[in-house]
C-alpha cells in the first residue's frame, strides 16, 4: 500500500505567540521580553498580537495558564508501584516539567518575587494565591495526589509523618534553585538526557533523606510530630 502523507495541522496564531514568548523568556527572562521581540520571528507587526491578546501581560498570563495545566497533571498515582518507587517516578516527571519548560521556571521565580507589587502570573492563572490552591483551584487535585502518595508511604513505614505542603516547598524549590544557581545554563539551551537525568537522581536523594523515617536510640522507628497532617 503507498504511505499516505497526513498533511500538517498549522498552528493557530494565537498559540504561536504563546510558544515564541515561552522561548524568549526562556533565553532574556520575564521582564526583558517585549511585543516587538515577540512579533519579529513571527513576522507580524506588534498590532497582530494585539487581536489575540490585550497586552504583554495578558499573553504573559495566558502562558501562565499553560504552565498551571501541566502542573496541574503532576504527581500521577501508580498504585502498581511500591510507594517509595511511584513517589519517584511522580518527582521525575516533576523534574521533566521543569526542565523541559524553562520559561515557567522564570514565571514561578517572578511570582515568588512580587509579593502585592508587580504582576504575579502564576497566582493570576491560578485564580489564587498558592495557597489557596492546596484545598481548591486548578491545584487542588495535583496536591491531593501528592498527600495519597505520601500516606501510602507513612502506612508502609517508608515516610515518616510530614506535611505534604513541606514536602511540595522542598521539591519546588529544590528544582528552581538547581536551574537557575550558581548559573542558569541549563534554562539556555535544550537539557541533554544526562542533565536531565542527574536532576532527577539529586531531587530524589533530597527528597528521600528528608522522608525518611527517623529511628530512636534502640533503633525503633519514631515519628516527629504526634499528629498525621497528611
Amino acid at each position: 500500500m503507498p504511505s499516505v502523507r497526513v498533511p500538517k495541522v498549522p498552528i493557530p496564531t494565537r498559540q504561536r505567540i504563546l510558544n515564541e514568548a515561552e522561548r524568549l523568556i526562556a533565553l532574556k527572562g520575564v521582564y526583558g521580553v517585549t511585543l516587538r521581540d515577540i512579533a519579529a520571528p513571527l513576522r507580524v507587526q506588534v498590532p497582530a498580537i494585539y487581536k489575540h491578546y490585550k497586552s504583554r501581560d495578558d499573553v504573559l498570563i495566558e502562558l501562565s495558564r499553560q504552565y498551571i495545566a501541566l502542573l496541574a497533571s503532576q504527581f500521577k498515582l501508580r498504585p502498581e508501584l511500591p510507594p517509595a518507587a511511584a513517589l519517584r517516578a511522580a518527582l521525575d516527571a516533576f523534574v521533566e516539567l521543569m526542565m523541559r519548560h524553562p520559561a515557567y521556571v522564570r514565571l514561578a521565580l517572578v511570582d515568588f518575587a512580587t509579593p502585592g507589587g508587580g504582576m504575579e502570573y502564576v497566582k493570576l492563572a491560578a485564580g489564587g494565591s498558592f495557597k489557596e490552591n492546596f484545598f481548591g483551584g486548578p491545584l487542588a487535585a495535583m496536591h491531593t495526589r501528592l498527600r495519597k502518595l505520601l500516606r501510602a508511604g507513612i502506612r508502609s513505614r517508608d515516610f515518616r509523618h510530614i506535611d505534604a505542603s513541606d514536602v511540595y516547598r522542598l521539591v519546588k524549590a529544590s528544582i528552581l534553585i538547581r536551574l537557575v544557581f550558581p548559573d542558569d545554563a541549563l534554562l539556555l539551551r535544550r537539557p541533554k538526557p544526562a542533565d536531565v537525568r542527574a536532576a532527577k537522581r539529586w531531587l530524589w536523594d533530597i527528597a528521600a533523606r528528608h522522608l525518611a523515617p527517623r529511628r530512636g536510640a534502640r533503633g525503633q522507628l519514631t515519628s516527629p510530630l504526634s499528629r498525621c497532617y497528611i
